[in-house]
């Protein structure tokens, strides 16, 4: 079912506008339907039982005799049957007082589609149904929605909202019940009551417990490193790290816990004990949880900052080379120079000129001066050791990690400021001759910073995890667990659509290796492109602008109206009702309309609540906060922004844009203030910043956001937008840049069913990577390394399938997955497969782009779009992230999400309007528009549409389709009051 339809699911009245393509879609009858409406006696009922038919199509409920039935649809219906359309409103007085027949038609329609009520056998089906999904989306608010698609789907009958929510309620109940009595299990009754009480209560400088551990790092730096090991401690006092049931899994913790942070603490009092004691449990798991990732991602970054400080220091000592290389040649030059020098004296001062070029001093490496200055600053990295050293690491096996963390506990428990010299903990050989040395002091801070990069190193790629984590949970956790992998082996394979033989999979690769290379020499051969040492190919020519499309252009944008953001909002609005999937419901009135219209832009903007509000003198600004915490789910948003890119794709000009299995992501950074701790700086703007990361269709719009940090691999954000997405046609081909693209991450995107095309930097330094053994044409083989084991990836093959169902099912996000498998795996042999398999790949991909101009146009032409999108973002988010939605990721994920459907809606609206004037072109021409023409003009025109100043909604225009309900009871009081 597509997202429009859903905003007339459970309706019941009829709408007072529909569309062309809404009526053709409702109110077209198979032939089947048209002989049980011919069988009818009269004219008259033969339109009642095609309106009926209709009705239920569109709402999947009967349409009741006191309902109103526009004159539209009465004269639309009576085109269709060959019927003159009567001149009433109601179905009242066309039955007369005739309930039965009444009765007859609406069975007649309902089981002419395939409808039937709801039985008692259903509505159990229809409570565990409910249950299952309240355990990984435990918020009501989207269940009703949910529900009724499920029943239209399973052409059940939808009952009355009230009976829907009574059956939400009492599967919210029973979940509920059996979350707190497996915590009741865990813990025991004054244990939660106990929490419950502590949350209201002070705590340090903040008012309440609840607000100390809500509160996120201000930024990161050492202090506030100890404030979250502060929180940790003081979350082990109350013991809740142990025992956590598995039954209240992540989706319910975040739940509940976010619930109770929306609270005031002293409104938590008022709460019912069994709630309460749920949203405290979860609350402070959450908070643990939390805490300890931003301790863990916080002393990664520390320790990479110590290294990248005290690299700074090093060069900022150092002699320049390109200076001291300037001297040398100077003082050379400068000997050549000298007439009075004899050939002996000439040769011993060059000789001596060399030997202080040479000295041993500027022969020392530079990692091996960083090292010698981090062991100068060895006692900010015990203070830091000795804290980390009392959280409970573990591993599934034996890590140097681990076994130094405890040496480190008992010496730190004695006091000892030095290492015994019995060690058996090995960190490579960087550290090793300072561990062996005579210093023993010396050798305790190479050992201390030794055990903070091994823990760096094994928390990225999950040797050694924490129990209480989010992001830094076991491999056991983030997998599908190796006994549900080997019971349900084969539907996981079958799911892939992946053999169960390696060989059956790799034996296609390597054909169409062969025919790629054979490619390649030809084209050699040809001179299309060269090859010595590297491939060199002719850089793409710009397309000139031809003046079709410009006149086209033009035409098109002088039929364009102008728009203001409000309008634009509220017309999509009309068209996809995105405002009615935020809120789970029809808006009641228009002040909550607008509401949740400025919790979209206070999200999505720049602006704070408290600006919305002067542009908006109706709403508050408490109002609008209240509305952004409601609709402050990214599923939510996200799914709004899918039906506005739906409607946008429906019209027919979007089908000349592009191709609808390709598309493009790519991340740009929006400023933030300094003081967010996971802000980092963006190397071209040189300012505070957070990463957006978006993926945009080849037919234009953004079908996948998500925020993530700077300066990181984002590979496993541009998988997880495919994977995830669910805004149209599947994705088979997705272009990325050099940052999007890992070769684990190339060969995890093939097992996921699509190919990651990266346009890759140096690229004519790439090699290309054949199996061992391999016969390269002798024409290629100075471009080419025989290097790919193909026994290594037939080794981990059943390993490799398993990390990809695991993204697939949603077990891990494909983050989580190239963090633990990129390249602080390295050594381990499901990484090295997966790096063996993905180089195939890159190959392949690059005889593709080498011989094939098509292929390389195509795919700078997606990537140009993602480019093109980024300016219209930038243009509706033109300042900084308010500090309050920086800090938590769930506003974060927001932000993004708001600022997609808007983005989505402005080029929906661009979309919209195109296609009324290339049809009134095309009406005045004759003729179609040329397909070539039409793909070169985007939607993403910003020209004429205002998204500034004080902010008008004319919602009256449109609230026959966004407020049906309201507008309906305020005519029949007018009706009433007047009569």
């Amino acid at each position: 079912m597509d997202h429009w339809q859903l905003a007339y699911l459970g309706m019941r009245q009829m709408p007072r506008e529909l569309s062309e393509f809404e009526l053709a879609t409702f109110f077209t009858f198979s032939p089947k339907e048209r002989a049980l409406i011919d069988a009818r006696r009269s004219h008259l009922y033969r339109l009642a039982c095609a309106v009926h038919i209709g009705f239920v199509r569109m709402t999947g409920r009967t349409l009741d005799a006191s309902k109103q039935v526009p004159k539209f649809l009465w004269a639309y219906v009576g085109a269709q049957l060959g019927i003159a359309p009567p001149d009433m409103g109601t179905l009242s007085a066309l039955y007369d007082g005739r309930t039965d027949t009444l009765v007859d038609h609406q069975m007649l329609a309902y089981q002419a589609l395939g409808f039937s009520p709801m039985a008692e056998h259903q509505r159990r089906y229809v409570t565990r149904w409910l249950k299952e999904r309240l355990a990984g989306q435990p918020n009501r608010s989207d269940m009703l929605h949910e529900l009724k698609r499920w029943l239209y789907e399973h052409r059940v009958l939808i009952p009355h909202d009230r009976a829907l929510k009574r059956l939400i309620s009492q599967a919210v109940e029973i979940s509920e019940a059996s979350l707190t009595d497996a915590l009741v299990l865990a813990y025991g009754e004054a244990s939660l009551d106990a929490w419950g009480a502590l949350l209201p209560r002070p705590e340090g400088n903040q008012s309440s417990l609840q607000q100390w551990l809500w509160a996120v790092p201000l930024r990161s730096s050492t202090h506030q490193m100890g404030e979250l090991f502060d929180k940790i401690e003081r979350l082990y006092k109350l013991g809740i790290q142990h025992r956590w049931p598995a039954v209240c899994n992540e989706a319910v913790v975040r739940h509940y816990a976010r619930r109770c942070a929306n609270r005031p603490p002293s409104v938590s009092k008022r709460v019912v004990q069994q709630s309460r004691r749920l949203e405290s449990a979860c609350f402070l798991r959450y908070a643990l949880c939390a805490a300890t990732d931003q301790m863990s991602s916080m002393l990664r970054h520390w320790i990479r900052k110590s290294v990248n400080d005290a690299g700074r220091l090093i060069d900022a000592g150092r002699p320049d080379p390109d200076t001291k290389l300037r001297e040398f040649a100077s003082a050379v030059k400068g000997l050549i120079a000298d007439d009075t020098l004899t050939r002996e004296a000439l040769c011993q001062h060059l000789d001596a000129l060399a030997d202080a070029a040479t000295s041993q001093q500027h022969l020392r490496t530079r990692a091996g001066m960083i090292r010698e200055q981090l062991l100068s600053r060895h006692r900010v990295a015990r203070a830091m050791l000795a804290r980390i050293v009392r959280l409970p690491f573990a591993t599934q096996s034996a890590h140097p990690a681990i076994e130094a963390m405890e040496v480190l506990r008992n010496l730190y428990a004695r006091r000892a400021d030095w290492l015994p010299n019995r060690g058996t903990v090995r960190f490579g050989r960087a550290w090793q001759p300072i561990l062996e040395g005579q210093d023993r002091r010396r050798a305790l801070a190479a050992f201390e910073w030794g055990t903070l990069f091994a823990l760096r190193v094994a928390l990225r790629n999950g040797s050694v995890f924490l129990d209480h984590s989010f992001a830094f949970r076991s491999q056991a956790t983030m997998l599908i667990s190796g006994q549900d992998w080997q019971a349900r082996r084969n539907h996981f394979y079958g799911h892939l659509k992946l053999p169960q033989d390696a060989n059956a999979f790799l034996e296609p690769v390597v054909a169409h290796l062969d025919a790629g290379l054979a490619r390649l020499r030809d084209a050699a051969a040809r001179g299309e492109l060269k090859i010595d040492s590297a491939i060199h190919l002719e850089p793409l020519k710009a397309n000139r602008p031809e003046t079709s499309v410009d006149a086209l252009r033009r035409a098109l944008f002088d039929r364009h109206p102008e728009g203001q953001l409000p309008e634009i909002l509220l017309e999509i609005d009309s068209h996809t009702h995105f405002s009615w999937m935020l809120l789970g419901r029809e808006p009641y009135s228009r002040s909550e309309l607008l509401m949740v219209y400025a919790a979209v832009l206070a999200h999505g903007t720049s602006m704070s609540a408290a600006d919305l509000s002067r542009m908006v003198p109706e709403l508050s600004s408490s109002a609008i906060r209240q509305m952004m915490q409601r609709i402050a789910d990214e599923r939510k948003l996200r799914k709004s922004a899918d039906a506005v890119l739906v409607f946008m794709h429906q019209h027919p000009i979007a089908t000349h844009w592009g191709r609808a299995d390709l598309a493009s992501s790519d991340m740009m950074s929006l400023e933030t203030t300094r003081s967010v701790w996971q802000a980092r700086t963006d190397p071209r703007r040189r300012t505070a910043s957070i990463g957006m990361y978006t993926h945009v269709r080849d037919r234009w719009g953004i079908f996948y956001d998500q925020p993530i940090l700077l300066n990181e691999r984002q590979a496993g954000a541009a998988i997880e937008g495919v994977i995830r997405q669910n805004g149209g046609e599947d994705v088979t081909q997705l272009a990325v840049d050099t940052h999007g693209y890992t070769d684990f991450a190339m060969s995890l995107s093939r097992l996921l069913g699509f190919d990651l095309c990266p346009r890759l930097s140096h690229l004519r330094d790439r090699r290309l990577h054949v199996p061992k053994g391999y016969a390269v044409p002798s024409e290629l083989a100075a471009v080419a390394d025989a290097d790919v084991r193909l026994v290594l990836i037939e080794i981990a093959w059943d390993e490799l399938v398993r990390i990809a169902a695991s993204v697939q099912t949603g077990q891990c996000t494909a983050v989580q997955a190239l963090t633990r498998f990129g390249a602080a795996a390295r050594g381990q042999h499901v990484y090295e497969a997966g790096v063996h398999l993905g180089r195939l790949f890159r190959t392949i991909f690059l005889v593709d782009y080498f011989t094939n101009s098509a292929f390389r146009q195509e795919m700078q032409h997606a990537l140009n779009r993602g480019e093109a999108v980024h300016t219209v973002q930038r243009a509706i988010h033109y300042g900084k992230i308010p500090l309050e939605l920086a800090r938590h990721d769930a506003s974060l994920a927001a932000v993004s999400s708001s600022l997609t459907l808007l983005t989505n809606a402005v080029m929906a609206w661009n979309t919209l309007h195109m296609q009324h004037a290339l049809e009134a072109i095309e009406a005045l021409g004759g003729e179609s528009m040329r397909a070539e023409d039409l793909r070169q003009i985007a939607p993403t025109r910003l020209e004429g549409i205002n998204l500034r100043g004080t902010f008008d909604f004319p919602i009256a225009r449109y609230a026959h389709r966004l407020l049906p309900s309201a507008t309906t009871a305020q005519t029949l009081a007018t009706t009433w009051r007047t009569g």
